[in-house]
């Protein structure tokens, strides 16, 4: 099975940004995608809602699972109105995580070959993991 992450965020530049660096670390063979609005959008390029993430969910072709990473809770909203839309809750998995932290140990998680339960476990885990190492 193939999983691909989603980043939804309220800022489309956050979302690329962290999908960078995730990338980086977890290689470019991890199925990654950005989501949030465009400069030129009418919330002059912030704010994220459910059509935004349901075509972002469409673009993942060629993977089978889709985790979901948000920034603040109202794109854990759009996102899962996204799902419910697209009719999609089989495949598609909200990851409880903070979205930095929890898109790299996501990403690493997907680049060793984990199930989508692991993957899932891996982006809550990076609740606990300690920056300063205290």
């Amino acid at each position: 099975m193939s999983i691909g992450l989603l980043v939804v965020s309220h800022s489309k530049h956050l979302a690329i940004g962290v999908v960078e660096l995730a990338h980086a670390l977890a290689g470019d063979e991890v199925a990654l995608m950005a989501v949030g609005p465009e400069a030129d959008s009418p919330t002059d390029g912030l704010g994220v809602n459910a059509s935004m993430v349901v075509e972002a969910l469409k673009g993942f072709v060629d993977v089978d699972e889709i985790g979901v990473i948000g920034d603040v809770g109202s794109s854990f909203l759009a996102a899962s109105a996204a799902i419910e839309l697209a009719e999609v809750e089989d495949r598609v998995r909200i990851i409880d995580t903070p979205m930095v932290e929890g898109a790299i140990a996501c990403a690493m998680a997907v680049s060793m070959g984990a199930s989508l339960n692991d993957v899932v476990a891996a982006g809550e885990n990076a609740w606990e993991v300690r920056k300063l190492g205290t």
